[in-house]
């Protein structure tokens, strides 16, 4: 009885650790605001929606907005190399864009795909685990997205990692410079 009892401590204990240590990583990274309804939520990029709405014609006077959005997609329960995959991603882009952060040229969402607001990230990037997609929008509209698969390879090398984060990201950055 009392080896079951102490199993019971014992368990209850890496219970405990383990919400503590989800607690913190999780304020520890930058949330995106808010919804409403206080559920965080991204925007469908328009190109991919049936039925869309394409841009109305830009006057030559006008500037065309471009933009990354650099997408963190996961699920609700995460493991430690998930959780490692979106802070090494989230830093890289910090470090190396912190001008393009701040302009609003480069934007970091973490979307979590089991709320039901952001089910149709699954299907339209046809996700299949946790996976960081860069996704290049001109006026709204989506022009070339790209997951960067390669990140799950990488995760144990946090330079080699942040490295090529980096380098796809630059890739898309430059072209609007």
């Amino acid at each position: 009885m009392k080896a079951k009892t102490t199993a019971t401590v014992v368990l209850l204990a890496f219970v405990v650790v383990s919400v503590v240590y989800l607690i913190i990583q999780e304020s520890s990274s930058t949330p995106a605001p808010p919804s409403e309804s206080g559920q965080v939520t991204a925007a469908r990029p328009a190109s991919k929606t049936p039925g869309a709405v394409k841009p109305t014609s830009i006057e030559p006077d006008q500037q065309t907005e471009h933009k990354l959005i650099a997408y963190y997609f996961h699920r609700t329960q995460r493991c430690r190399t998930c959780l490692t995959i979106e802070a090494y991603a989230q830093e890289a882009l910090e470090e190396a864009f912190p001008k393009a952060l701040r302009s609003g040229e480069l934007e970091w969402q973490a979307v979590n795909v089991e709320e039901s607001a952001n089910e149709h990230f699954v299907e339209e990037y046809e996700l299949t685990s946790s996976a960081l997609v860069l996704v290049d929008t001109q006026n709204g509209e989506q022009l070339e997205e790209r997951n960067l698969e390669r990140v799950w390879e990488l995760v144990g090398d946090e330079l080699a990692f942040k490295a090529y984060v980096e380098a796809e990201a630059m890739v898309f950055l430059e072209q609007d410079s």
